[in-house]
């Protein structure tokens, strides 16, 4: 970073630090907001892997209850994206590579950093 740049910022005020997820054909956000269910209905806990306080929300929630065999290519895609929203304080980049290292997990993704020059 060259010493006339700022630093980039953080989320707005009032914003969560959070990460985008594409989960893989199958997987859903667990009903807690604190696992990952596979296809099979299995929960993979992520306690250990996340900070305390952080949980995992679907996108499109009506999508990511309803039947998988009742959706759309695109609207499954759809059910399969979720964020996952830590707790004030905790830094979303040190979680990407825990979270990509998941069986459950295609893609994760920071947020777009939006400011004004």
């Amino acid at each position: 970073m060259h010493p006339f740049e700022r630093k980039p910022p953080g989320p707005p005020p009032g914003v969560k630090a959070n990460l985008q997820v594409l989960l893989k054909e199958g997987w859903r956000p667990g009903a807690r907001g604190r696992s990952l269910v596979s296809p099979g209905g299995e929960e993979l806990a992520l306690r250990g892997t996340l900070p305390a306080g952080a949980r995992v929300v679907p996108l499109t929630p009506a999508l990511a209850e309803a039947d998988p065999a009742d959706l759309s290519g695109p609207e499954r895609y759809l059910a399969r994206q979720a964020h996952v929203i830590f707790p004030r304080g905790a830094n979303a980049a040190d979680y990407v590579e825990a979270l990509r290292d998941l069986e459950a997990v295609e893609e994760v993704r920071l947020p777009p950093q939006v400011a004004l020059p």
